[in-house]
């Protein structure tokens, strides 16, 4: 299996540094719990991206410019578990199956799916559709269906399908196969320093600014190398340079240690008043060059909200990075979702962020 390059997490790196709210608490955001601390938000965060019923609609009103310019003043540190996938689509695939055996529960069929170079390893997921009978007296609504695949041989592996059956065959299977291959897992962790101000003054696009250090570290295995840091400087206004704007400190621009240069093409801004559950709207658009002569443009990202249903008494607040290079192709989509458990948190925090590639695996990083 091809594995994730670490090209991925330098890009994570990157983007990480262009929109992240920041927060105190468990999971992405800081400490050691991790996703372990964040479990009941995750599990609603998934319902809430599949689920077909109406959630509650909910009644906080969040303040994202306070939230913003307190992680300018005092910093962050977060840290969260890493897991990098790729994706691989087979449609109309025509191969052989095995019904081997029942679970000893008896309540499900092992199947064993002989498909030539598939490329999966124990514990990765494989989706079908499209089948419409049945199969070896097991209904094809059983089959269509996301199954956890336990590794045979690179030209077969065995899939668990819930529903028993006493038959034995061997049988024709036409299905569509999606796969999620898991290339990488480790740690990720994020600190920015307070933006502080210079002496002799920092000047950034003509803007008086504060400056932050801004360091990635990713510790990961399947990756190669396995470990390696990235630094960025942030820059602040001092004062806003949109008129009549109120945001304290607004990012004006980034430079990458030995990368990239970016800077604002439009005025960094978030709402003014308080924002509820259904409201959405635009952030800024990044421009990112080769250097700070901004001679060579490299690419642009846009950078987007949307507060999202999540309980009665709480949201889910979306941040929203979309990248495109110099050809206008779109290149990842990155986005960092803060929620809080009304229950134990008082305040919001980073729960999972993820970065989906538009390349040929559809590489896709996620961290909790």
């Amino acid at each position: 299996m091809v594995k994730l390059s670490l090209r991925v997490a330098a890009l994570i790196a990157v983007l990480s540094s262009l929109m992240v709210l920041g927060a105190c608490g468990g999971g992405a955001s800081s400490g050691s719990t991790s996703a372990a601390g964040n479990t009941s938000i995750l599990n609603a965060l998934d319902t809430s991206s599949t689920s077909t019923d109406k959630l509650p609609e909910g009644a906080d009103s969040f303040s994202l410019s306070s939230f913003w310019e307190a992680q300018v003043i005092n910093g962050f540190t977060r840290t969260g578990v890493l897991r990098g996938y790729a994706y691989q689509d087979f449609r109309n695939l025509e191969i052989k199956a095995a019904a081997v055996s029942n679970t000893t529960d008896g309540r499900s069929t092992v199947v064993l799916i002989q498909h030539p170079d598939h490329n999966t390893q124990t514990g990765d997921l494989v989706t079908l559709t499209g089948l419409s009978k049945d199969l070896v007296g097991i209904p094809f609504v059983n089959f269509n269906n996301t199954f956890v695949i336990t590794g045979r041989d690179a030209n077969a592996y065995y899939i668990t399908v819930p529903y028993p059956t006493n038959r034995r065959d061997t049988f024709a299977l036409t299905a569509n196969f999606y796969y999620k291959y898991k290339e990488c897992d480790g740690v990720q962790t994020v600190v920015q320093t307070p933006a502080l101000a210079t002496l002799p003054v920092t000047f950034f696009d003509g803007f008086e600014a504060r400056v932050a250090k801004h360091t990635v570290d990713n510790t990961v295995s399947g990756c190669s190398p396995p470990a390696r840091s990235f630094t960025s400087y942030k820059y602040y206004a001092v004062n806003n340079p949109k008129f009549g704007a109120i945001l304290n400190y607004p990012f004006i621009g980034q430079r990458v240690d030995g990368g990239d240069f970016s800077s604002l093409d439009k005025t960094f801004d978030l709402p003014a008043s308080p924002v509820k559950s259904g409201q959405s709207g635009s952030i800024g658009t990044m421009k990112i060059y080769k250097s700070s002569n901004k001679t060579v443009l490299v690419g642009t990202s846009y950078l987007t909200y949307q507060i999202l249903s999540h309980t009665a008494n709480s949201v889910f607040i979306v941040m929203t990075t979309t990248n495109f290079n110099d050809n206008d192709n779109l290149v990842s989509t990155m986005t960092e979702v803060y929620g809080r458990n009304p229950a134990v948190d008082k305040e919001y925090k980073l729960i999972r962020t993820t970065v989906k590639y538009n390349n040929p695996r559809r590489n896709e990083v996620v961290i909790e």
